[in-house]
């Protein structure tokens, strides 16, 4: 059945919105095993069988093809190459599919690249895929996740925000209505090739295992600190400044496997205090997390904003950021979503420890880093894994020094525990 987009509108014309993994399998696989096991685990998964419908007047939804679509490839590019030339092309939402997957051997290891479009689902989404694939290779049962949306009677809606925003949002709405318009995917191909004519994209990556990340976690669990808490302050420091920051914060059901966008987001705003040490810097920045993470409204806030606004309007802002559209309500929309200058916010977003196993039968997950997409109003994003005895950190910017920025943060973490 048919599913109207709601709070995931905002990804459909994303010039930049794609989300990946890198994994390497051990165990005796070969493609056409892998191709046998990702077309299992992908028909199992509605959403990702899905395709993107648009209707005339903007009416966006995901319309269940009933077949498994992905794309696999080998490749022996590197696969932070392989991710970065995702990004920059369009996807065809239309008719899929959503996922690109590229894997090649590496040694006794068969290392996996999987690329999807937000619109297929989050970054643990990509998790519980790489589950269903491990799961088919063993040949294990995989059970049927139906297309599965965030609907308002969990979230809430625009009746939740306060009146006097709510009144300002449908006046706007109204105006809109009469003056804007509904873009295509025509338009769609066209911004996003002219969102990448003049921006790169770099992805760095660092994993942290063995000693160090036990000791890592020793501190933050003798100090009452949370893992993600002294990572973001560690990206504070190393931005310098007064930083804001934005976190991904699940909103996912509990024991919910299904693939799907169930991910909220906050923001806070810190300057590193250089008198004190990195671990009371954490403390202060994990107050401010807590205090958005704890009150159900700052949790829900971006997802019942975004339904309060006109779809197409959500769409009017990437296009008055970055293809010349001139309307001035989509240009208010487009300073309102940061879409304008050099983005200064730097982002997060910690899968935590994954709920996923590391071995099924004869094989094993030996790595999985996931990598969050660069949306256009942050500087760099940090992605975060944790699975068995290891920490896995990917770093994606627009600057040639991503990889420097990140060894610098892994640098300040492991002089935290020296």
């Amino acid at each position: 059945m048919q599913q109207s987009l709601l709070t995931e509108r905002t990804h459909l014309f994303c010039p930049c919105i794609k989300v990946a993994v890198l994994v390497d399998i051990e165990g005796p696989v070969d493609l056409a095993m892998l191709d046998a096991a990702i077309g299992q685990a992908v028909a199992a998964n509605e959403i990702v069988c899905s395709t993107i419908g648009l209707d005339l007047d903007g009416k966006a939804c995901y319309r269940p093809t009933g077949k498994p679509l992905y794309s696999l490839s080998l490749s022996a590019e590197p696969w932070e190459v392989l991710v970065a030339s995702a990004h920059r092309r369009p996807c065809n939402l239309e008719e899929g599919p959503l996922l690109e997957c590229f894997a090649q051997q590496l040694g006794a290891a068969l290392q996996l690249v999987l690329v999807a479009h937000h619109l297929a689902g989050d970054g643990l989404s990509m998790a519980f895929l790489m589950q269903d694939i491990m799961r088919s290779l063993a040949g294990e049962p995989v059970v049927f996740k139906p297309l599965k949306l965030l609907c308002p009677s969990t979230i809430g809606d625009s009746r939740s925000l306060n009146p006097v925003m709510r009144f300002v949002l449908e006046r706007q709405n109204s105006s809109w209505r009469k003056t804007g318009k509904a873009f295509t995917y025509s338009d769609y191909n066209r911004m996003v090739q002219a969102y990448w004519e003049n921006r790169r994209i770099f992805i760095a990556h660092r994993r942290m295992e063995g000693e160090s990340f036990a000791k890592l976690l020793h501190f933050a669990k003798k100090g009452n600190i949370t893992l993600n808490s002294i990572l973001s302050t560690s990206m504070i420091k190393v931005k310098g400044g007064k930083v804001k920051l934005g976190l991904a914060v699940s909103v996912r059901p509990e024991g919910e496997q299904a693939m799907g966008n169930f991910a909220s987001g906050i923001s806070v705003q810190y300057q590193y205090n250089s008198s004190k040490d990195l671990a009371l810097n954490a403390q202060a920045v994990q107050k401010r997390i807590r205090r958005k993470t704890q009150s159900n409204d700052a949790r829900l806030f971006l997802l019942r904003f975004l339904q309060a606004i006109d779809p197409t309007l959500i769409d009017a802002a990437y296009f008055a950021a970055y293809d010349g559209y001139d309307h001035p309500i989509a240009r208010r929309m487009q300073a309102m979503f940061g879409y304008e200058g050099s983005p200064a916010q730097i982002g997060i977003s910690n899968l935590l420890r994954l709920p996923i196993q590391e071995c099924y039968g004869e094989y094993r997950i030996k790595n999985f880093c996931f990598v969050p997409p660069l949306v256009p109003n942050n500087a760099f994003i940090m992605g975060v894994a944790t699975l068995g005895s290891a920490m896995e950190l990917s770093l994606i910017g627009s600057s040639e020094d991503t990889q420097t920025v990140l060894d610098r943060m892994v640098q300040e973490l492991e002089n935290l525990v020296e």
